[in-house]
């Protein structure tokens, strides 16, 4: 038997029943043991792989960065701006993995130019830390540098896309702008050449004036526009105000102060019958021109022989007369119109003071003279007028004034 054995066979049972509990934590320590060892192993190896591979180097490789132009000191760039270069960088891998494109700037350095002229510089570059410049596609640029300069260019407005109705024009003689001059600043040679800056209003169906909003576009003396990235503009936009004008022939009508004269015993010519007018349209729909004649005035050999008035034209400043016309005659000749004298017996008095006054002085015969149709005119006599005396405005005494009115029979 073995020593086991036998140790076996002398425990007690108590000590029997707690032997196979040793036994167990004997296993169990054996098994720990065995993990700790595997363990100890795996981290072995991962630091090794992980130290292995942070003491590699690794490389990268970027494309189309834009090579920056740096200390332009006062110099405006005409070419070499546009340049990129294919680089490849090397680091550790950890600095590798979390370096993006936009990591990397490629520069040249204008500081040492002096003057205007073509230059060849070198490419530099800044890189984070831990990444160095393995290699580059290019190593240096071609630079024109011009002087900066800044000039005074006009605006003009480009009307576009329009469409009209009859009778409308647009007035682009007379279009305005709230910017007149803008101030254009970049290479001498480029704004040099550069006439004016253009603003392009496409104003479509139009009517009436319009107000229109938008970009300047600089344009050089070759009539192409000037797109230089290194001009720029101290304004950008304009807006244009675009007269839309409206022609208009406005009648000239003439009218009579009392109603005597009419259709049928008055014929009434104008010269010229209509005025051509201009304006915005508002302005001219408003226009009417009209005058009054007064039957009153028409003398006897007017009645007679016809009579004409030169009236002068006046239209609102906003509105042009076109023709140029600077008077209108009225003619008016009369059909079948009679002049008479006739005494007027028939005399009242409105005398509402009660003052005392003598009747024969106001009571005698008032001649008056009387126009009209003929056909009525031969039969009128002195019974068919009748005059009333006014004294309602009279307080006093003496030899006074006083208003008479007239008036026909109602026959």
């Amino acid at each position: 038997m073995t020593e086991l054995d036998n140790r076996l066979n002398q425990a007690p049972e108590s000590e029997n029943e707690t032997g196979e509990g040793n036994l167990v934590v004997k296993r169990n320590r054996v098994a720990d043991f065995v993990a700790k060892i595997v363990c100890l192993i795996l981290a072995f190896f991962l630091w090794y792989y992980a130290t292995a591979g942070e003491s590699a180097v690794y490389q990268s490789e970027s494309t189309s960065i834009p090579v920056k132009i740096r200390n332009e000191s006062g110099f405006s760039i005409l070419s070499g701006d546009d340049v990129t270069v294919d680089v490849t960088v090397s680091g550790k891998r950890s600095v590798i993995n979390r370096l993006n494109k936009t990591d990397i700037e490629a520069y040249a350095d204008m500081s040492e130019v002096t003057s205007a002229g073509r230059y060849r510089l070198d490419i530099r570059y800044e890189l984070p830390n831990g990444v160095s410049l393995d290699k580059s596609s290019v190593t240096s640029i071609t630079v024109y540098a011009d002087n900066t300069t800044s000039v005074s260019v006009p605006v003009r407005v480009a009307v576009t896309g329009y469409m009209l109705e009859s009778g409308y024009e647009l007035g682009l003689s007379a279009v305005t702008t709230d910017v007149k001059h803008v101030t254009v600043t970049g290479p001498e040679s480029v704004v040099n050449g550069i006439e004016y800056a253009s603003l392009s209003a496409e104003i479509g169906h139009v009517t009436s004036s319009v107000r229109y909003s938008g970009d300047l576009v600089l344009i050089g003396s070759d009539g192409n526009p000037v797109t230089n990235p290194y001009v720029t503009c101290a304004v950008t936009t304009a807006t244009a105000t675009i007269p839309v004008y409206k022609y208009r022939d406005v009648p000239v009508t003439v009218t009579y102060r009392y109603g005597y004269f009419n259709s049928t015993n008055c014929e009434i010519t104008a010269e010229p019958a209509t005025v051509r007018i201009r304006g915005e349209a508002e302005a001219v729909d408003a226009v009417s021109i009209s005058y009054e004649i007064d039957e009153k005035a028409v003398s006897e050999k007017a009645i007679a022989s016809g009579v004409s008035y030169h009236y002068g034209l006046s239209l609102p400043a906003t509105v042009q007369n076109v023709e140029n016309v600077e008077t209108v005659t009225v003619s008016a000749r009369l059909h079948g119109m009679t002049v008479k004298d006739v005494n007027v017996y028939n005399i009242s008095v409105n005398n509402p003071n009660g003052l005392d006054y003598e009747a024969e002085d106001v009571l005698g015969p008032i001649r008056v003279r009387v126009c009209g149709e003929t056909t009525r005119i031969v039969s009128l006599g002195s019974y068919s007028l009748s005059a009333v005396i006014d004294l309602s405005a009279q307080s006093g005494t003496g030899t006074v004034e006083a208003p008479v009115t007239i008036r026909f029979a109602d026959s």
